[in-house]
Parts: structure tokens; C-alpha cells; sequence
């Protein structure tokens, strides 16, 4: 499930970026922007439920914390970023309760993540490719949010 949820990503991605283009050469299209960014976040929201393949060592709950418990939860936030910013796009209504309660979620996760590391946490290296997923959904909402 994990290969085709990857492949789903990749092409809703290029979908968006299709989208983005040809919303800069002034035709309007929001079918794509729509359908790109709810695929997007139930890709998101799938991954979180996806075994964790970490191996957490003992009963270590720091271990717990930072390989199975933290990255389901950026997985979801980053779900729910995302259908906030289609939410913002389309002008629906509770798009800024959708990108403050994600990005807010995103930020804390991430500090926990700091804090863990910190405290040498051993594997956090696997949250990595989570994070290059986040880090864009949390600056899209701190930007439709601020702007």
C-alpha cells in the first residue's frame, strides 16, 4: 500500500503543479486545484495509517513518542492543512479554523521532535521524509493565515 500511496502523491503533485501553471496563464480551471488537493489530503491522512516500520527498542516511551505516536500525528496535520488551504482557495467557510488548528499542530510536533532529539532519541532520522511533507503545508497556512 505504501508504494502505490507514493505514486498517488506524485501524481496528484504533478496535478497541482499543472494546476499552478495554468492558473498563471489565466485559465480557469479549479477542477484540477480541487481534485489535487483533496487527493492530496486523504494521501496524507492514508499514511498515517500505515504500520509504523520503526523498531522501537524497549519499552522506551520516548522511543514511542518520537517513531510511531508523533508521525501519525504530522500525518494527519498535514491531512487537515491540507484540505484547509482547498478550503481557503474555494472560499469555504472554516478554512482558517482548518489551517490554524493543522499548522498549530505541525509546530508542536515539530518542537516535540526538537525536544526528543535533544534528549538523544535514537532512529528519529525516519521522520525526515514526514517533515519535507509538513514543513510546506505549514507554510502555506502561516501564509493564507498572516496574509
Amino acid at each position: 500500500m505504501n508504494k502505490i500511496l507514493i505514486k498517488a502523491e506524485m501524481v496528484l503533485l504533478a496535478l497541482l503543479a499543472v494546476a499552478v501553471v495554468l492558473e498563471l496563464l489565466d485559465t480557469k480551471l479549479s477542477i484540477l486545484y480541487i481534485i489535487s488537493l483533496a487527493g492530496l489530503g486523504i494521501v496524507f491522512f492514508l499514511f498515517a495509517q500505515i504500520p509504523s516500520q520503526a523498531k522501537i527498542e524497549g519499552s522506551d516511551f520516548n522511543s514511542l513518542l518520537g517513531l510511531s505516536i508523533v508521525p501519525r500525528v504530522l500525518w494527519i496535520s498535514t491531512a487537515i492543512t491540507t484540505v484547509g488551504v482547498l478550503f481557503y482557495l474555494q472560499g469555504f467557510a472554516g478554512a482558517f479554523k482548518l489551517l490554524s488548528i493543522g499548522g498549530i499542530t505541525i509546530a508542536i510536533c515539530t518542537l516535540i521532535l526538537i525536544i526528543l532529539r535533544v534528549i538523544n532519541v535514537k532512529g528519529l532520522e525516519q521522520v525526515i521524509p514526514i517533515l519535507y511533507r509538513s514543513y510546506p503545508a505549514l507554510l502555506a497556512a502561516a501564509y493564507f493565515i498572516f496574509a
